[in-house]
């Protein structure tokens, strides 16, 4: 489970047994059915229905729709290995009274982690690897912050304030600084209350939205901003019209991570054929279409095509015992091999159907 900059948070994962995989699978989906009801508007991840799209169509309609001014962005250290338990069977009491369940759940938050040989007992955290983990931790969650922000913060505010969260990734949008101040000192107590900490070089408030470009003219800066969320750069601009809107990208370091898995999959498969190459490179460029080609993004899965392009006439190159590969030699590949072309999944035609507010 790779998440960009957990090199610094090592934690193991554990992989549960068979049998105990199923049972899991099977209290996961009873729970689901409970806490379904109860979750919030918000929350968006390990949902049916619900996925980072969802989350992301709703950020473009919030910024560019509401009266937003300020974004708090935010993110949790060390998430998945800081929840406690105490803390946790506590917000599953709340709903569940079934002491075998309870039971369960208590057994897998102990599970040990095998590491280096060693069997540790866990202490604080979900396991991560087990079907239960993303539940409990949208559980937590649920609790520690979408209903806090949602009874308690909400009805204090001066403006207008908006929570989205993925997981333990989450961007609050706010109308009025004051508020923004406010909400984001009250979250750092509310946090370390449930033994959890905001990761500082994540966390930062900026101003974004309709009026940040004359702010930021006021400071003698020549763009507001960006905004980083779910493997995107979100920046104010406008459309045809002069009207305001939120652009989006590809996070630079996303781009890279994709290229380097192309990379990655052309040294083992160079000698392969150029059928099962083409194969294997375009299931690599599907999968990045399929998650990064909304709407505006158009431009950056072109660059991602012709750099994957380069790689793998320069990977042909190599392995040619005559001369290099040409271009035109490439193209009669291409035309017999061809590669996936860029693809928009989510026009702007569709990112209010995508909006959950």
């Amino acid at each position: 489970m790779p998440k960009e900059n957990w090199a610094e948070v090592h934690f193991a994962l554990t992989v549960p047994a068979v049998a105990d995989r199923a049972l899991q699978r099977s209290v996961t989906e009873v729970l689901s059915a409970i806490y379904e009801h109860d979750f919030l508007n918000c929350s968006f991840g390990g949902r049916p229905g619900r996925g980072q799209h969802n989350a992301l169509a709703t950020l473009n309609e919030i910024i560019g729709g509401k009266k937003v001014g300020w974004v708090l962005e935010a993110d949790l250290k060390n998430f998945f290995g800081s929840l406690d338990h105490g803390w946790m069977m506590k917000f599953v009491e709340h709903r569940i009274g079934d002491p075998r369940i309870l039971s369960l759940i208590r057994r897998w938050l102990k599970t040990g982690v095998l590491e280096d040989g060693i069997i540790t007992a866990s202490e604080e955290g979900t396991p991560q690897g087990g079907s239960i983990s993303v539940l409990l931790s949208n559980l937590y969650l649920h609790y520690v912050l979408d209903l806090w922000f949602e009874k308690a913060i909400k009805p204090r505010l001066r403006g207008e304030a908006y929570l989205i969260r993925y997981i333990d990734d989450f961007i609050v949008c706010f109308q009025y600084r004051s508020d923004a101040l406010r909400f984001q000192k009250a979250l750092r107590l509310r946090l370390n209350k449930f033994k959890l900490e905001l990761e500082t070089s994540k966390t930062r408030l900026i101003e974004f939205g309709r009026f940040a470009s004359k702010y930021a003219a006021s400071k003698g800066r020549k763009k507001p901003e960006t905004l980083y969320f779910l493997g995107f750069t979100h920046y104010c601009t406008r459309n045809r019209k002069g009207n305001f809107m939120v652009g989006r990208k590809t996070e630079k370091q996303r781009i890279k991570r994709s290229l380097s898995k192309v990379q990655e999959t052309m040294r083992r498969i160079r000698h392969q054929s150029l059928e099962e190459q083409s194969r294997q490179i375009n299931q690599i460029l599907r999968g990045h279409y399929a998650y990064y080609g909304m709407a505006g993004n158009l431009k950056w899965l072109i660059k991602v095509y012709v750099a994957v392009e380069k790689y793998w006439r320069k990977m042909l190159s190599s392995r040619s015992q005559k001369s290099r590969v040409t271009w035109e030699e490439f193209k009669r590949i291409q035309e017999l091999f061809p590669l996936v072309r860029p693809k928009i999944f989510i026009p702007y035609s569709q990112m209010k159907m995508y909006a959950m507010l």
